[in-house]
């Protein structure tokens, strides 16, 4: 490349001192020192090396797995129709005549199963006459723990309210738990809750009173409170 341009500079040079002395002797010198022989073309011999293709390489041939075969049932043999026992064969001492006999296997005698019945105690109803002013629960000693619902009537005449109180066996004083304004007959009365009170031997009382303040005997139970 920078041949070919330093002889194009020459030309040129050349050319422009011919338009100052022309001359025809120049200018075949500058013929001549421009014409080259053209370069011969370079062969060139390129190699390009291939890679070997990789072995191929075939999948291992599937093998199923072999079939379960189950095992046979296992059955029972008939036995005879009545054979429950095998008989125990006993040999005579050795004679002339002897020949072996049967004997009988013992029986077996069941093991009694001696069944234990709870009996339940016995339910003790306050002694309260009044039909109308009576509890069914609590009962006698009944053991109570936490809310205790309580149950009866209260259905006296000229009726007007009644309430829950108790007392603890040593104590004298009773203490109000609860007052309802409605009659009821061999139902719910209400509720008294025994979480709060210390655990022992207890008195509890149904008291319904009339309009004119007047009460029957109060309904009393011996109860024990347990936690």
């Amino acid at each position: 490349m920078k041949t070919a341009t330093l002889l194009l500079a020459l030309v040129l040079l050349l050319l422009t001192a011919c338009q100052i002395l022309p001359g025809s002797e120049i200018v075949e010198e500058a013929t001549a020192a421009v014409t080259q022989p053209s370069p011969k073309p370079i062969e060139v011999t390129v190699l390009v090396t291939q890679p070997p293709l990789p072995t191929y390489t075939p999948y291992p041939t599937y093998t199923p797995y072999p079939t379960y075969t189950p095992y046979p049932t296992y059955t029972l043999p008939p036995s005879a129709p009545g054979a429950t026992d095998t008989p125990t064969v006993a040999i005579s001492t050795p004679g002339p005549s002897a020949s072996p006999s049967i004997a009988p296997s013992p029986s077996l005698t069941p093991t009694p199963v001696v069944a234990v019945i709870a009996t339940p105690e016995a339910v003790v109803l306050p002694n309260c006459p009044n039909p109308c002013a009576r509890l069914t629960y609590p009962t006698v000693n009944a053991v109570l723990k936490g809310v205790v619902e309580i149950k009866g009537s209260a259905c006296i005449d000229n009726f007007d309210y009644y309430k829950f109180e108790f007392r603890s066996r040593d104590a004298t004083e009773w203490a109000f738990v609860q007052r309802f304004e409605h009659t009821v007959v061999d139902g719910v009365l209400g509720v008294w809750d025994t979480s709060a009170l210390p655990a022992g031997a207890y008195k509890f009382r149904l008291v319904v009173v009339d309009k004119t303040g007047n009460y029957p005997p109060p309904c009393e139970v011996n109860v024990i409170i347990e936690h």
